[in-house]
């Protein structure tokens, strides 16, 4: 009898740390909505750990360029402490790369400001940055010219590094993203390490992986294109 009830008690403990977990993890993670982009901030890391976006032509492929290119990084007024990273990345080895670039917004002034706002960057190696990352954010316009439509989901996922002059800025271990087509029910993945050596010959083909990689890597599902998690709340497109 005794053994029975320590072994119910060892159960909801377990239910219940699970459950404090959860609820922390939710409470840390804030859910931030801009015009063409939904991020789920971690105001303890102080990066997304994940970013979703629909991906349409008409929203970059115009005949004028609406955004102002001279725009530099900033708060986003909606978490604008969490957020307040300039200085943070200042003087580091890490580049701040953009979850959702800002070229996907370029039809749209206030879409591509927003785009420049922390609660959309994370940081990553420059080489990475201006190699395959810049490389699969082309590959994802040139699905949404071909399908007409995508959605996007980008997101980080561990700790690796800090940074930051104010505040620990969290460099993850892995940073991903998964492009869905709707019109096919196709998922294309891609797993990258945050903090591997360079190599001039690697390809995005080296970094394509199958949707349970990515689920099982950063803790999410995926069915029918729409995501859930812990701290996912749904929202249309999002």
């Amino acid at each position: 009898m005794q053994k029975i009830m320590l072994k119910r008690t060892s159960t909801l403990i377990a239910v219940f740390l699970v459950a404090l977990s959860f609820s922390s993890q939710a409470q840390d993670i804030v859910k931030v909505r801009n015009l063409n982009f939904t991020s789920y901030f971690s105001k303890s890391q102080h990066i997304p750990v994940l970013v979703v976006y629909s991906l349409t032509p008409d929203m970059f492929n115009c005949s004028k360029l609406k955004g102002d290119h001279n725009i530099k990084l900033s708060a986003d007024p909606q978490l604008p402490e969490p957020t307040d990273l300039t200085n943070d990345y200042k003087s580091t080895l890490f580049e701040s790369a953009h979850m959702m670039a800002p070229n996907e917004n370029n039809c749209d002034k206030d879409a591509y400001t927003e785009s420049y706002y922390f609660s959309n960057i994370m940081p990553m190696p420059t080489n990475l940055h201006k190699s395959l990352w810049e490389k699969l954010q082309e590959k994802e316009m040139l699905k949404a010219k071909k399908f007409k439509k995508v959605k996007v989901f980008s997101g980080t996922v561990g700790r690796n590094w800090v940074i930051g002059y104010n505040n620990n800025v969290i460099v993850p271990e892995w940073c991903w993203k998964v492009i869905y087509i709707p019109s096919t029910d196709e998922y294309l993945c891609y797993q990258f390490h945050n903090i591997e050596p360079y190599n001039a010959k690697d390809n995005l083909a080296n970094h394509k992986v199958d949707i349970n990689t990515i689920e099982s890597l950063a803790g999410v599902r995926f069915v029918n294109g729409v995501i859930s998690a812990s701290y996912v709340t749904a929202t249309p497109n999002n």
